[in-house]
């Protein structure tokens, strides 16, 4: 994403800049600017970053200025519109309806920009600004790639991006502690109340989209794993518990946890009681062959953690026949104890028991 160029001989485009710097270097030059709260940008001027010509942050910076003293924050879609194509575009864009201009363009950027894990959401998704636990790394970025060469040649350009910069990828980004992820979960169930988690969870057993403006700019497999952690926050405020996706700053996760290090997607502490709790979006087959024997080999080692007994509740839209038998042959040959659940079947639990740990 930081070499990513929009006008790069594979896809020839008006616009010649690197997105992911553009979007930074204007976030940065807002949140300093005194006259405004560090919120970073309003997702209703994003459209100027995917219209702007160049990598000419400070115009950008300047015109955004200009049109939120003339409208604030929320200026109507007529406006960005014409700006975009009257103004910036001189009139030679190609036809596009204002949803696609305002809302679903905008959408997948964020989405695009967000897999960097740089990007946070603030406001309920209404602004989008840099990820603090990530300043390094951003700062790295800026630093390294605001200079960039040009190519004609797609030879060139391929093996440009196909270089691995191993400096970026061994910055780690802030790592939460327990009781910092338990404020943050706390933090976002007095957001969405048990009804709203519940009907998004419901959403996500149907594979539907979201309507919810944060939520609708996590994957699936994303959203699953943060609501899950909200629906078990809700129904047992004491109980500690620690997601290992990856967050932004205010909480967000930024992709799903993936299994490093042989942890789990989300761990909970329920006296000396241990619960991992395992969730995926896929069914069928690939349920069986990708899920069960990493589940088993995450709750073996999770289960080093706890002085008292541990279990797994393993979450997905449907359960695969084939998955249920693996599971009870993980309990006959290795004593593990995974319980597996749909996600209504989830909800049901958590609504009718007391305790998260269940006995075999």
């Amino acid at each position: 994403m930081a070499k990513s160029q929009r006008n790069n001989p594979f896809v020839r485009v008006l616009n010649e800049n690197v997105p992911l710097l553009l979007l930074l270097e204007v976030i940065k030059k807002l949140d300093a600017d005194p006259e405004y709260n560090g919120a970073g940008i309003s997702k209703l001027e994003i459209p100027l970053i995917l219209y702007w010509k160049d990598n000419d942050a400070e115009a950008l910076y300047q015109r955004i200025k200009k049109l939120r003293k003339e409208y604030g924050y929320s200026p109507s879609w007529e406006i960005v519109t014409e700006i975009c194509r009257d103004e910036i575009m001189s009139g030679s864009d190609v036809v596009r309806d204002d949803k696609s201009i305002m809302v679903d363009y905008p959408d997948e950027f964020i989405r695009k920009m967000r897999l960097t894990g740089l990007i946070s959401l603030r406001g309920a998704g209404r602004f989008i600004d840099i990820n603090k636990n990530e300043i390094e790394k951003v700062e790295y970025v800026l630093e390294n790639y605001s200079t960039y060469p040009t190519f004609e040649d797609e030879k060139e350009y391929f093996d440009y991006m196909a270089e691995t910069d191993e400096n970026l990828f061994s910055i780690e980004a802030k790592t939460l502690s327990l009781d910092e992820n338990d404020k943050l979960l706390l933090k976002w169930i007095e957001i969405y109340p048990w009804n709203t988690i519940k009907s998004e969870l419901k959403g996500l057993a149907k594979r539907s989209n979201s309507g919810d403006e944060v939520l609708k700019l996590l994957s699936h497999p994303i959203r699953l794993e943060f609501l899950t952690s909200l629906a078990i926050k809700s129904k047992h405020r004491n109980l500690k518990i620690k997601p290992n996706y990856p967050t932004d700053d205010e909480g967000i996760p930024t992709s799903t946890a993936g299994g490093q290090g042989n942890q789990g997607d989300i761990e909970c502490f329920e006296d000396e009681k241990g619960i991992l709790v395992e969730v995926t979006m896929s069914g069928g087959r690939t349920q069986t062959m990708m899920e069960v024997w990493p589940i088993a080999r995450h709750l073996g080692e999770f289960s080093k953690k706890v002085k008292a007994d541990s279990m797994c509740h393993f979450i997905a839209p449907s359960i695969y026949v084939d998955s249920e038998k693996q599971i009870k042959y993980v309990k006959d040959t290795e004593n593990l104890n995974i319980k597996p659940r749909t996600i209504d079947d989830f909800i049901t639990f958590l609504e009718t028991n007391e305790k998260l740990f269940e006995m075999n």
